[in-house]
């Protein structure tokens, strides 16, 4: 460890958090440059080694201790001058001013190594004019200090040194309180951190070797042996085994793995060795997006946390007015000693602490219960809008639907084979459950697969690409019924009354056939709609696919209301014209499924869902668990409601609490306690989301 050294340039503390610029410091540790924003931050992660969170939970124990060991010495000092309690203990009176001066000797280090960044921070705020609690602490206990100093030093009687060092020791130890409950919402991400293994175990050829598994590139293989954790996203490619995926679905059932299956980074091989093909780089994993998503959860700020944040700005000026006008009142009827101590009561009294932990506290309890679950939710804004959603629209194939359709005829003007080629050819590498079922369907039949170029995917009206027949390449269309309108394709019509999907074939000119499919409702989707409805959440399918086949799986499931063959654009115009009515959630899983999961208020997708539905989703459901989304709008109720609690419980406190103090009924060490226990109050009744099903 190298000596200390200032710091110039603009830096955040690496121990409380905070900006800063001028008058740090910079320690090095094995090489590392440390930057803290004063030599307290300093010391304190000398004797802690911690940073971060948990950091500032240890920076306000260290500062807690050091005070409340002062401070109960200034207390017993400050009984002995209060109605002569000195003669208790023989002294004269003269022993007065020096007991006081002692008072002074003992207050100096708590007001500098605990009061002084509450002062700081106080005076950026007054050259910003924007204010927090930091303020009414830093006046509220610098105004009794001074005041006691000037009356020792100037011969005066009436010292509050007890006052302003005991207020600073209850305020940091609310601060402390707070902090640690940060610490415990953030436990949760920094295990998950942790779970995914640093090396991976590659196989090249008969040879093994270990990397960094962030070195590992897509296409390699892992070998990964029972018990380990799975180091990367992949598929299997040998072996068999169980694996548990508690920690991204919540099921507490392994599920098996056999050829083919896809498998996720963190999650537990159980049983058998098996060999990984890796699809994911680890920054891109499954695992990495659910971290990523947290960390932005906990950074994001709600609507109501903002509002909450105005109200504060304008709260503290008036609680500053307010003790300025009690001190001048209480001048009037009494003596100035008196007068500045309820001035100092209304500052401490208002210091809304309690306000400002009880948005976020609880918003991030619920999120990393949800997560908990193996429900991504993006942020504590999106939280806040689930509790208000009173309408809930869900793509049919693939969400209300298994997404594993079966083919189950193939009629062809000519040559059914052919017409299978054609199109197994196009749809190899689609991601659509259509699209899958088909190649499944013709490697069953051992149709051979074709060459292709230029595929190219139409949302919501099907696919396109060319075709090399052996002789020539032909440009393939298949989809729907209106696809082959757009694409000039004469031939067989349209059979509205058919319950199939059907997906129309054609080439040069003609609709050469077409492929019907069936695809059965998730069992799951019947209680999802019965749950949706109990808690008065209106239902609709908004579908691409013929209007018999979604009227089909809209009365398996209990959905009366249907809206069936529209395109992506007549998706987001039906949802923009519906969110004036309240607030809209759009459940889907495919490619054209993504500008309505964005234009939706909150869209929702499923851990089977394509990458691009992901990313414009703001909540994921990990393991394809449609049921769980009417748990997650009961618990969003109930997070909003403790946080309603909350406010009610902060606003109605700070409001009682001046009331008695500008009337003289409250002490300013009883304020503060007051402060700590209503902050005690919101963190438990936060926690209490922690233990809540979901």
């Amino acid at each position: 460890m190298t000596p200390l050294t200032p710091s110039s340039e603009i830096q955040t503390c690496d121990q409380c958090g905070l900006p800063y610029g001028k008058g740090g410091v910079v320690r090095r540790e094995r090489g590392t440059a440390l930057h803290f924003c004063c030599y307290g931050c300093s010391f304190t992660h000398s004797l802690t080694g911690e940073k971060g969170e948990a950091g500032v939970a240890g920076m306000f124990l260290a500062r807690l201790g050091f005070a409340a060991f002062l401070s109960m010495n200034i207390m017993a000092v400050s009984w002995m001058t209060y109605d002569q309690g000195w003669t208790t203990f023989g002294l004269e009176p003269e022993a007065l001013p020096y007991l006081e001066k002692l008072l002074f000797v003992l207050s100096l280090p708590i007001m500098l190594f605990v009061g002084l960044p509450y002062l700081r921070n106080a005076a950026r705020e007054l050259r910003s004019l924007r204010f927090s609690m930091d303020s009414l602490i830093a006046l509220g206990s610098f105004a009794a200090f001074g005041f006691s100093t000037h009356q020792v030093f100037t011969g005066g009687r009436g010292v509050y040194f007890d006052t302003a060092t005991t207020t600073l020791v209850l305020v940091t130890a609310g601060r402390y309180i707070e902090a640690t409950a940060k610490v415990r919402t953030s436990v949760a991400l920094k295990k998950l951190v942790q779970l995914q293994p640093d090396v991976a175990r590659v196989v090249e050829g008969e040879k093994e070797h270990h990397i960094p598994a962030k070195e590992v590139e897509v296409g390699q293989i892992v070998r990964v042996l029972p018990g380990e954790r799975i180091p990367l996203d992949g598929l299997v490619i040998e072996g068999r085994t169980s694996v548990n995926e508690s920690l991204l679905t919540g099921e507490s059932l392994p599920a098996t793995k056999v050829n083919g299956a896809p498998v996720y980074a963190a999650t537990i091989n159980i049983e058998g060795a098996i060999d990984v093909r890796v699809a994911a780089k680890q920054s891109e994993s499954v695992h990495a997006h659910i971290v990523r998503l947290m960390e932005e959860a906990q950074r994001t700020r709600s609507p109501l946390q903002q509002s909450v944040d105005r109200i504060s700005g304008m709260f503290i000026p008036a609680v500053i007015v307010l003790a300025a006008v009690t001190f001048v009142g209480w001048m009037y009827v009494g003596p100035v000693e008196e007068a500045l101590l309820h001035a100092l009561t209304v500052l401490v009294v208002a210091c809304p602490c309690a306000l400002g932990i009880g948005t976020p506290l609880a918003s991030a309890i619920g999120i990393g219960r949800a997560a908990e679950e193996g429900i991504l939710v993006r942020s504590t804004a999106v939280l806040e809008r689930l509790a208000q959603v009173s309408l809930m629209a869900f793509d049919k194939t693939g969400t209300l639907t298994k997404g594993e359709c079966a083919v189950c005829n193939v009629v062809a003007s000519a040559h059914p084979d052919e017409l299978l080629g054609f199109l197994a050819a196009i749809e190899k590498n689609s991601e659509h459950p259509i699209g899958r079922a088909i190649v499944r369907y013709a490697e069953e039949r051992k149709v051979k697969f074709l060459d292709v170029r230029n595929v190219t995917a139409i949302p919501g009206l099907g696919i396109s690409g060319e075709v090399f027949d052996g002789r020539v390449w032909r440009r393939i269309v298949a989809g729907t019924n209106d696809l082959m309108k757009e694409e000039q394709l004469a031939g067989f019509g349209e059979d509205r009354s058919s319950s199939y999907i059907r997906l129309y074939v054609g080439w040069e000119g003609s609709v050469r056939g077409y492929v019907e499919l069936s695809d059965l409702p998730r069992p799951s989707a019947q209680e999802t709609v019965a749950h949706l409805r109990l808690l008065g959440v209106e239902t609709e399918v908004l579908s691409g696919d013929a209007q018999a086949s979604v009227e089909s799986v809209a009365d398996a499931v209990g959905i009366q209301r249907v809206k069936a063959s529209l395109r992506p654009a007549e998706k987001v115009a039906h949802l923009t014209q519906r969110k004036s009515e309240g607030t809209v959630a759009m459940v889907g899983d495919g490619v054209n499924d993504a500008p309505s999961l964005a234009a939706a208020d909150v869209g929702i997708t499923l851990g089977s869902a394509t990458d691009i539905a992901k990313e414009s989703a703001d909540v994921t459901v990990l393991g394809d668990h449609l049921e769980k989304i009417p748990r997650l709008i009961d618990f969003s109720r109930i997070t909003l409601r403790v946080i309603k609690w909350n406010l009610i419980w902060a606003f109605g406190y700070n409001a009682i609490g001046i009331a008695f103090a500008i009337s003289g009924l409250l002490e300013p060490i009883i304020a503060a306690a007051a402060m700590v226990l209503s902050s005690l109050f919101i963190i438990v009744n936060s926690r209490r989301l922690a233990k809540r099903a979901i």
